[in-house]
């Protein structure tokens, strides 16, 4: 006997999450002294990863190996800190505590100058009120960091076992780090799975530049700096190389921070070998910092960090002087990351509110050439008007009606796509004589290179399908000009709507997309179940046009046909759900049905028209609506009726909806394994003149 699933009601899952909310709060706050180990554990796997992934990918080694491999380098390099812990701490504190002196003692210098009034003219400004507040100000900022900072050390470096304990914890998170992703992703709700996984991958893709392009970036500045400050006689010229290279894990003002210490040190000490006063040493000081700044922001930048954090400078700060009271140095050095990643989620959640995509990327204005590009561009202008004087016209790519005679060159593209199983031969004859639709042939240089069908569904429906281009071929706008020909076509017969259905991966043709004017209207995925035998009659019974007015009441309000924008999939093709459409396929005995109480509870579509040869032994369910717990039963008796009937597997793409993914799973459904969520774009037709 089937039975509803019992799901907990909207306030026990309210109540259970604020339960788990509160105990997750009371765990990190009961052992927020684990935190900075588990953070450095978490930032050493995120930079050794890449290093373990050439390894397995070039020299074929396995994961566990290529890990072993690293970390026993790792290990030479630290032994000699594992060796001799309490000499390194000390060094440390004693570091941080004569920082902190040295600051104060810049700070009470700066006092004894500005306690003493300065007359202009006949006016006398007496400062001294106002360095008391900022002093005040700067000793407790230098006094929270430095303590916070020396926290940490002291926490961390106590002795041998934590720096055991986080190279354990960095070893796992890179020999397991493919394993705990799909696990991270799976965590995903039903039909948020994909939103998930690309939210996840724009944070890491925030943590990888920061981290990677700074360690990089602080490298070449320590040695930059170090150059620079020794050339030039600046005492503790390493000091100051290792500050600079420090500070640029603080975007934008880390450079400013880094330059303060050195002047300091140039007023107050002066060159150890050039013959000028500390006044004009300290000038040429910040004057060599700026030029070397201008090197780093105009050269080493754009080369080693691509793109950066995009992060307001008075934001960074702002979160440079709460990191810093937090977590001293390293909630300092973290500050930006931390900031540019609850910028993406914050993004990800006002789009959501406002159901707008999270994920279009806006139009980017195009930048100005350098001098080189333009002089790149300028001869090859002068090179295409000595060709057009000389007659030499290269290929241009010609799109044309389909022929019987490219089906040789259409095969052998379509051998290339989905390791040879790509259904276009299956279809070609159909596409060939398709007096509704349009077959059409991209060629260069008289080589057939792509092709796509343009398909009449109605008098008011387009749908756009197979295309494909020559893997050799791609890259140079090949795609974009069959769909405009594709759509040009569609606009000149008549209005109504145009779709195409692609997978959530394939971003070249999203952006195709958009830049057509197409707006993504509906997320399908893709779930299978095998059939289920049993010795009882499948519960579902073949429904006729006297069942339209039930089927069409259960249908035309439900959010399962509003998050599907109004569409049903007709195999591999998504079309208006009408209640003319219903009708259609009541006629045709397509449509299955349960009762309950005498009533419709719920309904099945089964695709039975269009299919390809190798699936015509799969059950495939174009769409199910109905009263909710009973269409998680309607689901597993489709299970059934496959059985009864002799198929191999059912297969059903339910439409992005939570209730609807949730009854799939309950009635056995599961995602198919290397398929990818379907994206259905629309576009309004208005007809051409």
């Amino acid at each position: 006997m089937n039975e509803p699933v019992h799901r907990w009601s909207t306030s026990t899952k309210r109540t259970v999450i604020l339960i788990i909310l509160v105990l997750l709060a009371l765990v990190i706050y009961r052992f927020r002294d684990v935190l900075p180990p588990l953070v450095i554990a978490l930032l050493l796997a995120f930079i050794l990863d890449p290093i373990a992934d050439f390894f397995t990918d070039h020299l074929h080694l396995s994961r566990g190996l290529a890990t072993g491999l690293i970390f026993l380098v790792l290990l030479v390099g630290m032994l000699g800190v594992i060796a001799a812990p309490m000499t390194v701490v000390p060094a440390i504190q004693r570091a941080v505590i004569s920082l902190q002196v040295d600051t104060t003692a810049v700070i009470t210098e700066i006092g004894t100058f500005l306690e003493r009034p300065v007359q202009v003219g006949e006016y006398t400004l007496d400062l001294s009120s106002t360095y008391e507040e900022l002093s005040s100000i700067l000793r407790s900022f230098v006094s929270s960091v430095a303590q916070g900072t020396l926290d940490i050390v002291l926490n961390l470096a106590s002795g041998a076992f934590w720096l055991v304990i986080i190279l354990m914890i960095t070893f796992y998170l890179v020999k397991d780090a493919d394993r705990f992703t799909e696990q991270l992703d799976n965590l995903a709700p039903p039909g948020y799975r994909d939103d998930f996984v690309r939210l996840r991958r724009q944070i890491t893709d925030v943590w990888n530049a920061f981290l990677r392009g700074q360690l990089l970036l602080g490298g070449a500045m320590i040695v930059i700096t170090t150059v620079v400050c020794t050339a030039v006689g600046l005492p503790y010229a390493g000091v100051m190389g290792l500050i600079a290279g420090v500070m640029e894990f603080v975007p934008n003002v880390g450079p400013i921070i880094a330059l303060i210490p050195a002047a300091l040190v140039a007023l107050f000490q002066g060159s150890s070998f050039l013959p000028m006063s500390n006044f004009w040493f300290a000038m040429l000081v910040i004057g060599l910092y700026i030029v070397i700044q201008q090197i780093e922001g105009n050269l080493l930048v754009p080369r080693i960090m691509g793109r950066s954090l995009n992060l307001h400078p008075l934001v960074v700060l702002i979160g440079i002087i709460v990191g810093g009271n937090l977590a001293g140095i390293l909630g300092m050095l973290l500050a930006a990351p931390v900031l540019a990643t609850l910028r993406v989620v914050g993004h990800y959640v006002f789009c959501r509110l406002y159901d707008h995509d999270p994920f279009v990327e806006p139009e980017k204005a195009t930048p100005k050439p350098k001098l080189l590009k333009r002089a790149q561009q300028a001869a090859w202008d002068r090179i295409q008007e000595e060709m057009k004087q000389r007659k030499i016209v290269l290929p241009p790519v010609h799109v044309r009606p389909a022929q019987p005679t490219d089906r040789p060159a259409v095969e052998a593209i379509s051998a290339q796509i989905w390791e040879g199983h790509d259904y276009i031969p299956d279809v070609w004859g159909n596409w060939l004589t398709d007096s509704h639709g349009q077959f059409f042939v991209a060629e260069l240089g008289g080589r057939v290179v792509g092709f796509a069908k343009l398909t009449r569904l109605a008098d008011d429906e387009w749908w756009m399908e197979g295309l494909r281009v020559d893997p050799a071929h791609r890259g140079k706008g090949i795609a974009g000009q069959l769909q405009t020909i594709q759509v040009e076509t569609a606009r000149r017969t008549g209005r109504g709507t145009l779709r195409l259905g692609t997978h959530a991966e394939n971003y070249p043709i999203h952006h195709i997309a958009v830049r057509d004017g197409f707006c993504r209207v509906a997320v399908y995925h893709p779930y299978r179940a095998d059939p289920l035998p049993d010795d009882e009659t499948p519960a579902l019974h073949c429904l006729t046009e006297t069942d339209l007015a039930a089927a069409w009441a259960l249908t035309a309000e439900s959010p399962r046909y509003q998050a599907a924008s109004g569409l049903y999939e007709d195999f591999c093709k998504w079309k208006n759900l009408t209640r003319e459409q219903l009708e259609r396929h009541l006629a045709a005995g397509d449509i299955w049905g349960l009762d309950a109480e005498g009533k419709l509870a719920a309904w099945a579509l089964i695709c039975r028209e269009g299919k390809e040869e190798e699936e015509k032994d799969k059950l495939h369910v174009g769409y199910v609506d109905g009263k909710e717990n009973a269409i998680s039963i309607t689901l597993r008796e489709l299970r059934k009726l496959a059985a009864q009937q002799g198929y191999t597997e059912v297969r059903f793409r339910p439409v992005d909806e939570p209730g609807l993914m949730a009854a799939a799973e309950a009635a056995g459904y599961e995602q198919r394994e290397n398929s990818h969520d379907i994206w259905i774009f629309e576009l309004q037709l208005e007809q051409g003149t």
